[in-house]
């Protein structure tokens, strides 16, 4: 967790050393929609599921951004205790460095490394089963195509985290899982 911090850190320096410009910073919201994928260890427990959220950004230059997400999942659990419902809650802060290349016609393409970090909740819809809270730091890779206002925002996360098992008595693991989004990026003025 602290690398990750670190990584974020040095992103930001890296990011402010740019040259300078002339750049009023923008707003963004970007609902999204995708696929959350359990890894390892991870997918003993859950199940694949489709994922839901929103993320809002401000961007300082058009190749940085401070960028805050929420999301859910709607998964179901491989735990043979009462229901197999579970919601899964994230909620995350980061930033994001890309690579601005202007194409004909006012189109543009951004492809963007992320890092950051957050927390995940997990609910349990079984009463045998205590929900629980951990943190996580993820790393993402993607890329958005936009003309004027609005952009097409393509993702993929791998998030590292650590997992409370919902059964008393087990200690706290590192896992991994993926988060896969496409949205639409709203460019606010």
């Amino acid at each position: 967790m602290r690398k990750g911090l670190l990584l974020a850190v040095a992103s930001i320096v890296a990011a402010s050393a740019l040259p300078a410009q002339t750049w009023t910073p923008a707003l963004e919201l970007r609902p999204f929609g995708g696929a959350y994928v359990p890894t390892g260890t991870q997918r003993d427990y859950f199940k694949d599921a489709s994922l839901l959220g929103l993320q809002g950004a401000i961007e300082l230059k058009p190749s940085f951004h401070v960028v805050g997400s929420f999301s859910w999942v709607d998964g179901k659990s491989k735990y043979n205790l009462g229901k197999a419902n579970v919601d899964i809650f994230q909620y995350d802060a980061g930033v994001e460095l890309a690579a601005v290349k202007v194409l004909d016609r006012g189109w543009e393409v951004k492809p963007f490394i992320g890092l950051g970090a957050g927390a995940r909740t997990y609910q349990f819809s079984s009463d045998q089963l205590s929900n629980k809270t951990c943190s996580l730091a993820y790393g993402a890779l993607g890329s958005e195509l936009q003309i004027a206002r609005i952009a097409l925002h393509l993702e993929a996360r791998d998030n590292v985290f650590c997992y409370r098992s919902p059964i008393v008595g087990q200690k706290s693991k590192t896992r991994n899982d993926l988060g896969l989004s496409l949205g639409m990026a709203y460019h606010i003025r």
